[in-house]
């Protein structure tokens, strides 16, 4: 993967920028020359030590959120500036100590707008104090950008003839050669401004090899349950049709000598049924009847060998016995009434019901 290096200058402009890919410097260009057409997928810029007051603190053993705000604690103890002012980026332990950078609220947020107007939203601000290593004594000193960098053991700064000789005193100073911290500093950068209120938000992106994986399950889950449904439907035909044979099965053996075994069972089950319409359906009508007809009662009911239904009725009067017959005939049965006989202010008779 490649990525885009930028150097922040002092002065806040851009003071020029590599392009690393494999691992090494492929190309590289000045504040006035042009960004490769095509940038890559990670951008990473350099802050500027003048911009930044570096320290050390004994933070290792607090998780990152509470590194953060220990940091905040201390850097108010001994800043001029209002802590509400100041962005507070807390590193990656070394032991005990944690690297902690200071950079006011206003220089850190007009970097990312300077940058966005070019289109560009980096991955990480990495302060260039922190991208040479911390001696075990002295200091060391690369030119990184457009300024020179010291870092010792506790302090880091922006290369000042006038400030330098005070911070470095008597003590060795060792020139290093910046390009391979940079890059190693690219894969694990020991501390990045990018963070707390600063931190890159992150796009939401739909990601279409997982949408193209779903809807190839779906169509898949679709298949097999319209499948399955298929496989349903075919065992139901086929158990339709055995039930059907058997049935023709039992009919030829009932009526053997018909063509059609079916028809031929059905005859013989009307034959055999008589003159009526069967218990059910004489019954339903009458029973239908009986509740249309008001202060009529049914007092028996039989079916008979020849097929007709028997029903012995209470009535108060001739006229809604009439009533219960005609109504049975209505529903196109056949009615035969026996005479009626009183029976305690009350006529009993009975309806012969057929077809």
């Amino acid at each position: 993967m490649s990525t885009l290096l930028l150097f922040i200058a002092p002065d806040d402009r851009l003071a020029g920028w590599w392009l690393v890919e494999a691992g090494r410097v492929s190309a590289e260009g000045q504040a006035d020359d042009l960004l490769p057409e095509a940038l890559p997928d990670r951008i990473v810029a350099i802050a500027p030590a003048e911009a930044i007051t570096a320290h050390v603190a004994e933070l290792g053993a607090l998780g990152f959120a509470q590194a953060r705000t220990a940091a905040r604690l201390l850097v108010a103890e001994t800043s001029v500036a209002p802590i509400e002012t100041q962005h507070v980026a807390v590193g990656a332990p070394d032991g005990a100590d944690r690297p902690v950078a200071v950079i006011g609220n206003g220089r850190m947020a007009a970097w990312l707008q300077s940058l966005q107007a070019r289109g560009i939203d980096p991955d990480a601000i990495l302060p260039a104090p922190f991208l040479l290593p911390r001696p075990a004594d002295g200091f060391v000193r690369a030119q990184i950008g457009a300024e020179q960098v010291v870092r010792g053991r506790s302090i880091a700064f922006a290369d000042d003839p006038d400030l330098a000789p005070l911070l470095v005193g008597g003590a060795a100073v060792e020139d290093v050669d910046p390009e391979p911290l940079i890059l190693a500093a690219l894969h694990a950068p020991e501390l990045d401004l990018r963070q707390g209120p600063f931190a890159r938000r992150r796009r939401f992106q739909i990601d279409w090899a997982h949408v193209r994986r779903l809807a190839r399950l779906g169509a898949a889950v679709a298949a097999v349950t319209l499948l399955a449904a298929l496989v349903q439907i075919a065992r139901y035909n086929m158990g339709a049709s055995a039930l059907e044979a058997q049935a023709e099965q039992v009919a030829r053996a009932v009526a053997p000598g018909s063509g059609d075994p079916v028809a031929g069972l059905g005859a013989q089950v009307a034959a055999r049924r008589g003159r009526g319409l069967g218990f059910t359906t004489s019954a339903g009508a009458l029973l239908s009847a009986v509740q249309a007809t008001p202060n009529v009662e049914l007092a028996g009911l039989s079916f008979e060998a020849d097929g007709l239904l028997r029903a012995t009725v209470l009535a108060p009067g001739a006229a809604d016995a009439e009533a219960l017959r005609a109504r049975l005939l209505s529903a196109g049965l056949t009615v035969e009434a026996t005479p009626f006989t009183a029976e305690q202010g009350r006529i009993r008779g009975e309806f012969r019901i057929g077809r």
